[in-house]
């Protein structure tokens, strides 16, 4: 699975922080998440490597540090983006969006779901129509 496009268990730990921080990091940014791991800067550096070239990063610019340059960067896709690459591995179509949606409402473990939950699924996915309807004009 060397060439897989799918992320290692570290490369998504990774990935996760840079999702959450929404600002381009170096590693050395990067390794202050991990002081109690102690993962080493070489570490994260063939991380940040491996997760550029599956394409899940991308480098933002450089940052100076006294006399040495450090790259910043920023996630390639979305946490959303990489849920719908994983469902695609996983022969999950986009004709079977509704069917997730109501699973992780919980439709299916229980009867029903309330008119709240319904109506505030309906609104979203009508907005994503109307998102995908603007980009076809």
């Amino acid at each position: 699975m060397k060439n897989s496009k799918l992320m290692t268990q570290k490369e998504e730990i990774v990935m996760d922080i840079f999702w959450t921080q929404k600002k381009p990091l170096t590693i050395t940014e990067l390794a202050g998440f991990f002081y109690k791991e102690k993962l080493k800067q070489v570490t994260l550096f063939r991380i940040a490597n491996s997760l550029l070239d599956k394409g899940y990063l991308e480098i933002y610019g450089f940052e100076r540090n006294n006399t040495q340059y450090a790259r910043k960067f920023v996630p390639a896709l979305t946490k959303e983006e990489y849920a719908a690459v994983l469902l695609s591995e996983h022969g999950i179509k986009s004709t079977s969006l509704v069917k997730i949606a109501l699973s992780m409402l919980g439709y299916g473990k229980r009867k029903e779901i309330n008119q709240d939950e319904k109506d505030k699924l309906i609104e979203e996915l009508e907005s994503i129509i109307a998102r995908i309807r603007s980009q076809d004009e």
